[in-house]
């Protein structure tokens, strides 16, 4: 029984704090690629922005039919705006593009199109060197720790993973800041849910620079890794339902498309 549904209906987050100058780019491109789906619908989360993210988001939901723009309270990071874009979600499968358009328009083609081949769409960095040599080391340290530690090859835990809708609000999403999304995944993996992997392309922020990076958020990451290590594989904890499970307990190697 594989757990994908039969119709692509997509539903899209696009988290934005102080994203003025790269939001509505971001908006673009994923509306150029989801026009084949069966339905979609888009919803930029305005976290608390000080500049006119705001208002842009306001504009483009007026303009683009099946955009939406929810503005939660002031400020609460990624994971928060994540949750509240999974929260309003009425599509099938679910998946995040950032507002700050870090992510090269052929890249959200090629995630897109994989969805349906396998349970997850896990994306990966296609290329690493558009990166700075400090995010490099890290995500390379990460995700080298977590295989070991689960017994997985997968390149990349943190990319925007789609999944059915279903399944990810079943998934816990607790840590604070951006390492949520590795929680999901690797609890996902846990239950036995098949994968594909599809490289990423990284290109340059018109505006502004990245926020996903910073000493306490690394201390984060590590406390998270080890405590799912714990959970999942010493106290044998599965998060998502059985119903929502791959029977064959089996973790399926996914082909790139």
């Amino acid at each position: 029984m594989s757990l994908t549904p039969s119709r692509r209906a997509l539903s899209v987050v696009i988290p934005a704090y102080n994203e003025a100058g790269n939001l509505e780019r971001a908006v673009q491109d994923v509306v150029r690629v989801v026009q084949d789906f069966d339905d979609y619908e888009i919803l930029i989360v305005n976290d608390g922005s000080s500049d006119t993210t705001g208002q842009l988001a306001d504009r483009l939901a007026r303009e683009m039919p099946r955009v939406s723009a929810i503005h939660p309270p002031p400020n609460r990071g990624f994971a928060a705006a994540y949750r509240t874009g999974l929260a309003a979600a009425g599509m099938d499968y679910f998946t995040f593009v950032p507002g700050d358009n870090e992510i090269r328009p052929e890249s959200v083609q090629q995630i897109f199109d994989a969805i349906g081949v396998a349970d997850l769409v896990v994306p990966y960095h296609g290329n690493p060197e558009a990166r700075t040599w400090p995010r490099r080391l890290l995500t390379w340290a990460s995700t080298t720790e977590i295989n070991l530690l689960f017994g997985w090859r997968l390149h990349y835990f943190q990319g925007p993973t789609v999944y059915p809708t279903a399944l990810a609000r079943a998934l816990p999403a607790t840590v604070p800041g951006f390492f949520f999304a590795t929680e999901m995944l690797v609890h996902a993996l846990a239950a036995g849910c098949t994968y594909v992997q599809v490289p990423l392309s990284h290109q340059e922020r018109a505006y502004g620079r990245s926020k996903a990076v910073g000493l306490s958020k690394i201390i984060q990451a590590e406390l998270a890794i080890l405590q799912l290590w714990w959970k999942i594989r010493v106290k044998q904890f599965r998060a998502v339902p059985g119903n929502l499970r791959n029977p064959s307990g089996k973790l399926a190697e996914g082909t790139k498309p």
